[in-house]
């Protein structure tokens, strides 16, 4: 099982919560088929498990576990589980973790508290107790026949990735065996066993009782979207970009975090986009555009997926856009679905950002067109990153460089303005005559200077210091003024319509 994908789920299902009570220990990774606590509450994806809960996983039913230290374990069908002491100082790793398989099958991915302390992680069974260092193992335990059954899964002493070798000591109370060789295993029923090669029959019998889902760490990646559609209202938040930002030498965006830490797990779109609007862009760009981006181990993909743009009559920058003539657009095709999409590479190791972004678009009385462009890479200089960019999009399927400039006011900071429309009544500045612009940005038929063209913004920033969720916004905007002339300006900027959406996004390791 792919550790660092784990890792990478647990810190997504992390900033899902409101905040960390202090007996808050792990979360529900995965649930296939009825999982309930000692309260008989069911348990779900994304259910948070605390100190001294027990875990009842039912008949042809799973669950897995993610600890505050990493720890995994997957739980197959008719077990109960029962979390007797969970300690941990995310600071030192040190920690004291001690479970109590009463009854079935468990399969653990050890964490950083046997990592640091070896004999600070514990499994009891009801006939005897084991202490593992580094390592991954599967527990069965029979309270019928007073029977368990442990095997070591490894990795062994000779493993070339740099793992602690797997060591476990099992022990009935008075006599203690060691397994070090992965694939081996100890019984005990009235007394310990020796340690001696797994039979495929244990084996099966394991693993028969944990097929009913696939719990791998891809499934579970996969399906994480599910659980991180909810962001973090926690002063954790601020103190985990500060330790992240030391770690990669970058600095702390103070006001990026306050901002994204007054979202909460009740936030809806409307909301996400008016924090989004109130960001401001913190990555460097230099004159790179020739530099070929880093694809590697390192990078972090944020891909958006497809996610539909509406109608707003006030932006999420707080100014009134048009609905059209009596409501109808006289920009966009109503009844065509406008998407944005972006996959955003991030290397914080490297310090770099770029992104592919996607939007298909229809205009009114036109065909679906589809745009694509790639952005320069530039530098990423402060967590949580905070980056944008604006595109014409050209009715031919092309882009171009959006024309808007920063006119000395602040509106468009690093360059970037998120609107046609400065304040109400009047258009941005631009680098082009403000009758240029009016013609590039104007739809209506009736003039034949319109070039149709559409305003794009996007925008994308990771929510939490680890940076492995983000948040992703889209604008379109275009013009419907048959006179669009400059001693017209406020009848101009009151036609425009503007489209908006955003999304969550969730990171995951580049392959």
């Amino acid at each position: 099982m792919n550790k660092k994908f784990l890792t990478t789920l647990f810190f997504l299902l992390l900033f899902t919560s409101k905040s960390l009570g202090v007996e808050f220990i792990g979360v529900i990774g995965a649930a296939v088929g009825e999982i309930n606590n000692q309260k008989n509450e069911k348990l779900s994806n994304g259910s948070k498990i605390y100190y001294g809960d027990t875990i009842n996983v039912k008949p042809n039913s799973n669950a897995q576990i993610l600890f505050l230290d990493e720890t995994v374990m997957t739980v197959g069908e008719n077990t109960e589980l029962t979390i007797d002491d969970f300690v941990y100082d995310p600071q030192t790793n040190n920690g004291n973790f001690v479970t109590n398989i009463k009854s079935g099958i468990v399969k653990t991915i050890s964490g950083k508290i046997s990592e640091k302390n070896p004999e600070n992680l514990k499994v009891k069974m009801p006939n005897g107790s084991l202490g593992v260092r580094g390592t991954e193992f599967l527990v069965s335990s029979n309270s019928n026949n007073n029977e368990s059954t442990v095997v070591l899964l490894g990795p062994g002493p000779e493993n070339t990735l740099g793992m602690i070798p797997g060591n476990i000591q099992l022990t009935d109370g008075l006599n203690t065996t060691e397994i070090t060789n992965p694939g081996f295993q100890a019984m005990i029923t009235n007394v310990v066993s020796l340690s001696s090669p797994t039979n495929a029959e244990v084996i099966s019998q394991m693993s028969s009782s944990m097929s009913h889902s696939v719990l791998n760490a891809r499934s579970i990646v996969d399906s994480s979207k599910n659980l991180t559609t909810n962001l973090i209202n926690s002063a954790d938040l601020k103190n985990n970009i500060i330790v992240t930002a030391e770690k990669f030498d970058l600095k702390s965006d103070e006001s990026a975090s306050e901002i994204l830490s007054s979202l909460s797990t009740e936030s809806d779109s409307k909301e996400i986009s008016v924090a989004m609007n109130q960001l401001q862009e913190n990555i460097v760009v230099t004159d790179n555009e020739n530099y070929v981006r880093t694809l590697d181990q390192d990078t972090i993909l944020y891909d958006s997926g497809w996610f539909d743009l509406t109608p707003v009559e006030t932006g999420s920058n707080g100014l009134t856009y048009s609905l059209g003539d009596e409501g109808v657009s006289q920009v966009f095709d109503t009844g065509a679905t406008q998407q944005g999409r972006a996959k955003v590479y991030v290397n914080f190791n490297k310090k770099e950002i770029s992104a592919d972004v996607f939007s298909k678009l229809t205009l009114k009385g036109a065909s679906t067109v589809d745009y694509s462009f790639t952005t320069p890479t530039v530098t990423l200089t402060t967590i949580p990153v905070v980056a944008s960019v604006p595109k014409a999009l050209v009715p031919d399927g092309t882009t171009s460089p959006d024309e808007l400039i920063d006119s000395g006011g602040g509106e468009c900071p690093a360059d970037s303005c998120t609107s046609l429309v400065r304040v109400a009544n009047t258009l941005q500045s631009s680098a082009v005559s403000k009758q240029a612009l009016m013609d590039l940005y104007n739809h209506d038929t009736s003039n034949s200077d319109a070039a149709k063209e559409v305003f794009q913004y996007g925008k994308f920033t990771t929510v939490d210091g680890s940076g492995l969720t983000g948040l992703g916004t889209f604008v379109f905007e275009g013009a419907h003024d048959a006179t669009a002339a400059p001693a017209g300006e406020a009848a101009y900027v009151q036609s425009i319509e503007r489209l908006e959406g955003s999304t969550v996004v969730v990171g995951k390791a580049l392959e």
